[in-house]
């Protein structure tokens, strides 16, 4: 049964479709997708979304055109993406709790066909489309349509996904994905993460943001079983007793919410099911690590997939199981299959061997562009000289190549700035307080004052020792140069974060605004924050009070 159903390299010239009907011949009584409500087999999978598939080839014109959908996290979401697909369009996935105007921004953008929704949230999806041709409740789809295979010719470049990102400009871009690069995704799942129909994979993030694309596809298209959490709306209070009663193999957290879940957890040889954590978002620190291996059963491996989602997976850094890396040294991320990286200079020409700059993937697997933005894809996608078949992507992300051939990646281009007429890097600066004793976590944000560029930071004490900017920049100094230490330092309960659990920077710059004038450089803070202690119980209630509510905006 595992050979008949190992996705073979050739089947990236195929189609989704193709690939999920081969999965159900073969595995139609097992499990697909598993929820609180009830289990769905590949076989139920398949015919409710052939059914559904007939219902938006009958609402839409031929042709491959964009089909959104508006539901909660639950199979549905998983429901609506196949079936889209089996009607040969592509699959836009609209987060509910996303702010209503980006939620128009992204439809307005997009210009679906067709959006798809449920009674919860069909007024929602009215006033987004504005005209009731357009929508589609599935509690219409019933037996007038038949669940029987469809025959809808779909070719390997076809239009697949779309993934809306807003970048550093804020306005949304859809990321195009075809059939062959998500089935590379999941082909790379196959070989990397040893995915087969006996593992239990996590989907603790909605659909509408890239990261799942792995977890969905990675999980159907290799025989799986997709196991659903919503993590933003649930919190962490019931995720470990959720692990050990799913028996979750394959766990695939964002990186804040793994370090949060971490710091909340007590014991060792914790859920002995879990062969594998992924990691996928913000850098994974040495802590990161040893907490991992403290709490987690020997018998578990760890990798930290760095993405994005244009390139789709780029590197991973992985620590086998039974390995325990050396204390404070986190592994450096290595190129994964296909993808081929390149640094180069302000004018796109390489760097020296080692050198600083910007990170360019050539691949044949990359994103299409931005879906009805032709300008836009052409400031980032360009044709790979002496490789056909190949393109490049320019990431804006700021790293070196090592002699081995490993990737460090040192931050953001559009989080440089200069203090002072250096050239300074963020992240550069959080890698730095995270070193303090005293800093559990830290986030840097910069500010404009009297006409120049300034560093702000927030940090996260760890439990029992109190907060003062003297003392933390007296730990800075024999790491960083004066122009790099923050000018303002302010404690913080908790990072707020987005909801695929990354810091929200933009929430970050309005605390900062309200605590405007508290603290200069130079100066021992004056603020409440001054003295305060962060008991780790109260530090934990806090994280998950934002994180839901980032859900929920």
């Amino acid at each position: 049964m595992a050979e008949l159903l190992t996705l073979d390299r050739s089947e990236l010239d195929g189609s989704i479709p193709a690939r999920f009907d081969k999965v159900v011949r073969s595995l139609a009584s097992h499990v697909a997708i598993g929820s609180s409500d009830r289990p769905w087999t590949y076989g139920e999978v398949d015919r409710r979304t052939n059914q559904l598939a007939r219902a938006i080839l009958e609402r839409t014109q031929p042709g491959h055109g964009c089909v959104a959908y508006l539901v909660d996290h639950s199979p549905e979401m998983v429901i609506c993406a196949l079936a889209v697909l089996k009607a040969g369009k592509a699959f836009l996935c609209v987060h509910p709790a996303m702010p209503l105007e980006a939620q128009r921004d992204i439809i307005g953008d997009a210009a679906p066909d067709l959006l798809l929704t449920d009674a919860v949230h069909a007024a929602a999806a009215r006033d987004l489309v504005g005209d009731d041709s357009r929508l589609l409740l599935l509690e219409d789809i019933d037996v007038r349509y038949s669940s029987d295979a469809l025959q809808v010719p779909v070719d390997p470049r076809d239009p697949a996904a779309i993934f809306y990102t807003s970048g550093s400009t804020g306005r949304p871009k859809g990321v195009v994905k075809s059939h062959r690069t998500v089935l590379h995704r999941a082909w790379l799942c196959a070989g990397d993460d040893g995915l087969a129909p006996t593992d239990r994979q996590s989907l603790l993030t909605y659909c509408s943001f890239a990261s799942s694309e792995a977890d969905v596809f990675g999980a159907l298209l290799n025989g799986a079983t997709l196991e659903l959490y919503d993590a933003a709306s649930r919190g962490l209070g019931g995720l470990g007793a959720w692990i050990d009663e799913r028996r979750i193999t394959l766990l695939h957290p964002p990186v804040m919410l793994f370090r949060k879940y971490l710091e909340m957890i007590d014991g060792n040889g914790l859920h002995p099911s879990v062969r594998l954590v992924a990691l996928a978002g913000q850098t994974v620190i040495a802590s990161d690590i040893e907490q991992w291996r403290r709490h987690f059963a020997p018998s578990c491996g760890l990798r930290h997939r760095f993405s994005s989602t244009e390139a789709g997976h780029i590197a991973v850094a992985s620590v086998a199981p039974g390995e325990t890396p050396a204390s404070g040294t986190v592994p450096s991320p290595r190129p994964v299959a296909d993808k081929f990286l390149l640094v180069v200079d302000e004018d796109r020409q390489p760097v020296e061997p080692c050198g600083v700059g910007e990170l360019v993937v050539r691949s044949t697997f990359l994103a299409d562009g931005y879906w009805r933005q032709p300008s836009e894809t052409a400031k980032y996608f360009r044709d790979a000289p002496g490789f056909p078949d190949q393109r490049l992507f320019h990431t804006g992300d700021i790293g070196r190549l090592s002699s081995d051939g490993s990737l460090e990646f040192l931050g953001r281009r559009d989080d440089q700035v200069k203090i002072r007429g250096y050239r300074v890097e963020i992240r550069e600066i959080e890698q730095a307080l995270l070193q303090l004793p005293m800093v559990d976590e830290a986030a840097v944000i910069t500010e404009l004052r009297q006409d120049a560029h300034s560093l702000a930071a927030f940090v996260v004490m760890k439990p029992g020792t109190l907060f003062r900017s003297d003392a933390l920049r007296a730990g800075l100094r024999p790491i960083l140069p004066p122009w790099k230490i923050p000018g303002r330092i302010h404690a913080i309960d908790s990072l707020p974060l987005t909801p695929t659990g990354k810091i929200d920077r933009p929430r970050l710059q309005q605390v900062l605004q309200a605590r405007d004038g508290s603290v200069e450089d130079g100066q021992a803070a004056q603020s409440p924050d001054e003295t305060m202690a962060v008991p780790a119980a109260k530090r934990a209630r806090t994280w998950k009070r934002l994180f839901t509510r980032a859900g929920k905006r």
